[in-house]
């Protein structure tokens, strides 16, 4: 079966890559074992560029910890990846050389085993082990809590016992003790793995096969056959042991040792295995030496996965180690990189090989299993899923809308121009009840022990054995009434009837009525009708998706073409297809309603889904089918909740994540406070999250709650008193993570108590307060009388300079031109010099006195100022800006000529230090006008700025700005900018 569209891990140019290898499909699926199940399918492999971060290509172990953080061993040293970034990690005690195993024990602490010798990390810090300096590590296990194993390439076996104060007590047997821990007296036993399995501890061996160790006490376990090469050994969830040998590439290295006395070698050529892991569904996966991977079920070869048969996606058939993680991802570490496997992504399948047969309308799963799918070509079954679709040959050339179940195990399935009934795989024709009426059955539905069908053309039908009777309506109705395309039983009390433009009906076994309630769907097709246990009806139309609750019609999707819904009653959610805008999910336990839509960026063969059906899966979760235009999609959501950590918690400084279990104390004057989070899952991009935030006060009464995609939750201007937030992340499939919840005060102003004392003072001297505010008011205004005087001594200073100091140096000019040309200095050399000169002139007089102020008015000359200020910058630290403003900004904003002059040198003065000191590369000034202010807003996104810091540094740029704002009356602040640089704003009355 060919497969379809690929879906790439991250980026658009992966997804045109893969966009690109997935025309190979049909000449590389021949390379994959056969049946459906087996196909090649792109969609569930990772991007190959995705791990370009990584230190080496050589990835030799994968672990994953408590937060969801993968890690990467490499022969270039140990890296992390927390869904976003690849991070090489350092630390003085991580031992030196390639990184060659790592293990997350019951205590989430990482061990890390290195061509040096082991290392654990706690608390973000490596701790060597001093007993295993010198050796290389190859295997870890951590059987228990508080214990773990080493087996190292020198045959020594170290014992690790974790003490309550949290130290090491470190056991070690090697060749000295034990003979079978070497091979000659010069020649230690490498120790390739390591299973704790009945009670005895399985070591894997280059040159002894397999040993059991009792307490200290090491043993040979004689099995026939013995392979003496081992590599790596796993146990399934039964307790049956497996391991992988070296094995020549015609062989197998691939053994089922549930008997270990007795291994049996399976059949598959799987050559010399180097690494094996079980998933959750009990699939075993192998990865070789040079043969790829392998995929087991039931002791039975399902998969074989290689580079060619992957067009590439699997970046090399050198396979060093497998990892499945908490989410069913499976991790291959190569020679190439590291590839990712998602068993559980979309899988998409054509039926057919002519595309009309790929138009699925209808999928239907009957009683004994098997799955049926309705086509625009005819009606097709598959048996098994490991089997291909098989075309029922008396529906052959017909679309087929409608496939249904009596309870006696008669198909139902209706057709354009025709109605089957019968049982598989004989199906019989039943005539329509008159010829004169139109035979197009387009759904079918069980109700008050009766089958009723809806024929698009004659209306509503009843099924009596083999003959259709019409019921509704009646001749003498609304033709529109007869196109009937959706029937749906709520119980025994009522029958939903849709219709194409008529509206919505319902028939209570005597009589039908039309929902007048509903009839602002009249005009549109109801595709479906459900009814939720909370008596909400959701509505599937033409016009979108609506929910009628307490009397209320509500539009949940406006202007979509929902085709089919389904209710997941347990998990509160609604799932609804689309014809052209692909599958949404929607939570039904928020006040504000939350979405997710799943289309052909997620891996989907097309946005035009028509049928929508829910199976089981066998490990008891659901399983979508999807009936497209392009053939079936199988979907198995996510279940695994995803991983929520705190990134940042910013008062006016910043807390540390760890803080969080104790109460956060935010002393006064603070009233406000930023958290930031991030979500980590293997089958979630970065951008997919949206996250869930609320605050409440100490009586749990919510203040602010919002569920968006962004990660930031700004907390703003919060009274004293105690408050809780707590964040959860949703993931693509809308799977909610734990709430991450903690609790902060906000202290309330000290007790005034030297302004108390001083109270009776202050009492006595209100008519010296009220004096000296009368002086201050008469300073102020003496302070900008100054101001305005001497912005009118330095106009009176440029205009002499311009009107008188210009003027001699233009007759100076003049005079140039009369000098004798052959005197000692040329004519020209002056010219040049008074030019100069005249320029320099020119600008000291519009620093006095800058005239596009008076000319074009603020808003012009604050733009002006900027692109001077920009342009004057040396070429390496040239930026970008931009100037934002209403362009009748200039009639409406009433300031009178002194406080424009005040306002123009403040933002002169703000924008020459961005220039001079942020380091930014973009700068944004805008102008906005509001019902009794003025904002001026100056951006950037260089280093940013702390204004409440003291400044040592001697240039007096901040006491100008706030000595001229003090004298305006007016507000400046200095705020930093989310993603970074700074944000200043001027603020003044109109």
């Amino acid at each position: 079966m060919a497969r379809v569209r690929p879906k790439a891990f991250s980026g658009k140019a992966v997804v045109a890559l893969c966009t690109v290898l997935s025309c190979l499909v049909p000449l590389l699926s021949s390379a994959a074992p056969a049946g459906p199940s087996n196909s090649l399918n792109l969609n569930q492999w990772g991007a190959v560029t995705l791990f370009h971060g990584l230190p080496s290509d050589h990835v030799r172990a994968i672990a994953q910890d408590a937060g969801g953080d993968l890690w990467f061993g490499t022969d270039g040293g140990l890296t992390k990846y927390d869904g976003r970034r690849i991070q090489k990690m350092t630390g003085e005690g991580l031992p030196p050389g390639a990184i060659r195993s790592l293990r997350t024990d019951h205590d989430r602490i990482l061990w890390v085993g290195t061509d040096g010798g082991a290392a654990r990390l706690v608390h973000d810090r490596f701790v060597p082990i001093a007993e295993t300096l010198g050796q290389t590590v190859l295997a870890i296990a951590a059987p228990e809590r508080g214990r773990a194993l080493l087996a190292s390439e020198q045959g020594r076996i170290f014992t690790c016992i974790t003490q309550a104060d949290g130290s090491l007590r470190v056991e070690s047997i090697g060749p000295e003790k034990s003979p079978l821990l070497s091979l000659s007296s010069n020649m230690p036993l490498p120790l390739t793995s390591l299973v704790l399995t009945g009670g005895q501890v399985l070591i894997g061996t280059r040159g002894r096969g397999l040993l059991a160790m009792d307490g200290h006490e090491i043993k040979e376990v004689v099995a026939r056959p013995r392979p003496f090469f081992v590599s790596d050994i796993a146990t399934d969830s039964a307790g049956h042991l497996w391991f992988g040998a070296e094995s020549t590439g015609g062989d197998g290295g691939l053994y089922d040792a549930t008997d270990r006395l007795r291994p049996m070698k399976t059949a598959a050529y799987t050559g010399a295995v180097t690494s094996l892991d079980f998933d959750a569904r009990g699939d075993l996966w192998i990865g070789t030496a040079g043969q790829g991977i392998f995929r087991y079920r039931a002791n039975r070869e399902i998969a074989h996965f290689n580079f060619e048969n992957t067009a590439g996606s699997l970046r090399s058939d050198s396979i060093y180690t497998v990892f499945v993680d908490r989410e069913g991802v499976v991790w291959f570490g190569t020679d190439r990189g590291v590839g990712r496997y998602d068993p559980r992504s979309p899988y998409s399948e054509t039926i057919s090989n002519r595309p009309e047969s790929n138009f699925v309308r209808v999928l239907f799963r009957s009683a004994d299993g098997r799955l049926w799918s309705g086509t625009n070509r005819g009606l097709f079954v598959r048996n098994a899923p490991s089997e291909n679709w098989i075309l029922v040959d008396e529906t052959a050339g017909r679309s087929i809308h409608a496939i249904a179940e009596r309870p006696s195990g008669e198909l139902l399935v209706g057709a354009s121009a025709a109605f089957f009934a019968g049982r598989p795989p004989s199906l019989t024709r039943v005539a329509a009840p008159l010829k004169s009426l139109a035979d197009s059955v387009r759904a079918i539905a069980e109700f008050q022990g009766s089958t009723y069908l809806a024929s698009f053309g004659s209306g509503l039908e009843r099924l009596d054995n083999d003959r259709r009777t019409a019921l509704w309506p009646a001749e003498s109705n609304n033709p529109k009434q007869r196109e009937v395309v959706s029937l749906k039983a709520e119980r025994e009390e009522r029958l939903w009837i849709g219709t194409a433009e008529a509206g919505l009906f319902v028939f209570d076994g005597s009589k039908f009525t039309h929902e007048d309630s509903l009839s602002e769907l009249d005009g549109s097709p109801v595709w479906d009708v459900v009814r939720a246990s909370d008596g909400a009806l959701w509505l599937a139309t033409g016009r979108g998706l609506y929910v009628f609750h307490s009397g209320k019609l509500e539009a949940v999707l406006a202007g979509r073409d929902v085709r089919r819904i389904v209710l997941n009653e347990p998990a509160k959610a609604l799932w609804c297809a689309t014809a052209g805008s692909g599958l949404f999910k929607i939570l039904l336990d928020k006040t504000e309603r939350v979405f997710t839509r799943l289309d052909t960026e997620q891996g989907f063969p097309s946005n035009s889904i028509f049928s929508l059906l829910v199976t089981p899966s066998s490990a008891g979760t659901d399983v979508l089918w999807l009936g497209t235009n392009r053939g079936v999609t199988e979907y198995e959501p996510g279940t695994t909740a995803p991983v929520l950590h705190a990134t940042r918690i910013l008062g006016q400084s910043a807390f540390q994540p760890e803080q969080l279990t104790t109460m956060l104390n935010l002393e006064y004057p603070q009233n406000s406070l930023l958290l930031d989070v991030a979500a980590i899952s293997s089958r979630t991009f970065p951008e997919q999250f949206q996250y869930e935030f609320r605050l409440s006060d100490a009586s749990g009464k919510a203040i602010a709650q919002r569920i968006s995609g962004e990660s930031q939750f700004i907390m703003e201007k919060l009274r004293p008193g105690r408050y809780r937030v707590s964040a959860r992340a949703f993931s693509n499939d809308l799977v909610a993570s734990e709430p991450l919840s903690f609790e902060f005060n906000v202290e309330k102003a000290p007790f005034p108590w030297a302004s108390a004392a001083l109270s009776v003072l202050l009492s006595v001297s209100l008519i010296a307060l009220w004096y000296g505010y009368k002086q201050n008011r008469e300073l102020a205004n003496t302070r900008r009388q100054l101001a305005n005087e001497t912005e009118s001594e330095r106009r009176r200073i440029a205009r002499d300079l311009h009107d008188q100091t210009l003027s001699d140096l233009r007759r100076l000019l003049l005079l140039t031109d009369q000098l004798p040309q052959n005197s000692d200095v040329a004519p020209t050399v002056f010219r040049s010099e008074i030019e100069s000169i005249s320029t320099e002139i020119r600008h000291i007089c519009e620093d006095l006195s800058p005239s596009v102020l008076a000319n074009v008015g603020l808003p012009a000359a604050l733009e002006w100022a900027l692109s001077e200020a920009v342009a004057h910058l040396p070429a390496d630290r040239k930026l970008e800006y931009e100037f934002r403003s209403d362009e009748d900004l200039e009639e409406r904003l009433r300031l009178d000529g002194a406080m424009q002059i005040q306002i123009y040198r403040i933002l002169q003065e703000a924008i020459s230090n961005v220039c001079r000191h942020a380091q930014a590369k973009r700068i944004a000034l805008s102008i906005e006008l509001r019902e009794n202010d003025v904002l001026f807003t100056l951006e950037d996104d260089g280093r940013g700025f702390d204004w409440t810091k003291k400044r040592e540094e001697t240039g007096r740029g901040l006491t100008n700005i706030r000595s001229r704002t003090s004298l305006i009356e007016a507000e400046v602040q200095w705020l930093p900018r989310p993603g970074g640089g700074s944000t200043f704003t001027l603020r003044t009355a109109r």
